[in-house]
């Protein structure tokens, strides 16, 4: 399996993971715009025992969003890294984030219907209003 490589601003912190991301997409919630500091954000979700620091994870802060996510960045840069989803034991690595380019690339946009009001999806993914349906 090809692995990805992806870092921070500065470098510092270092990850692997495979090329296998279970899913890929934008969201455009508010909570991940506000995390990123762009209009909206794209993931890729990977099961949690799939990824690892190749170095600096000493310079990961975690913030807990919420009892079921985490939130990692960079406290020596700022980068917005990955969020953890705790219940379901998923990694979703922030795509700008990797050095390596996937071999696959977004397929949907979640939470639309609190999207940026200056933002137009201009492509033909699927749209969920909120979250996918389970």
């Amino acid at each position: 399996m090809r692995k990805l490589v992806g870092s921070c601003l500065c470098k510092r912190v270092q990850i692997e993971v495979p090329d296998d991301f279970e899913y890929m997409g934008n969201c455009h919630c508010s909570e991940c715009r506000k995390f990123t500091g762009s209009d909206y954000s794209s993931v890729g979700g990977i099961s949690s025992d799939k990824f690892r620091y190749t170095s600096g994870e000493e310079f990961v802060t975690v913030y807990s969003k919420s009892a079921e996510t985490e939130l990692a960045f960079c406290q020596c840069c700022g980068s917005s890294l990955f969020s953890r989803k705790l219940k379901t034991g998923k990694h979703n690595i922030r795509l700008g984030i990797l050095d390596d380019a996937p071999s696959h690339k977004p397929s949907f946009h979640i939470f639309t219907g609190s999207k940026a009001p200056w933002n137009e999806i201009n492509d033909d993914l699927t749209q969920f209003e909120e979250g996918p349906v389970k």
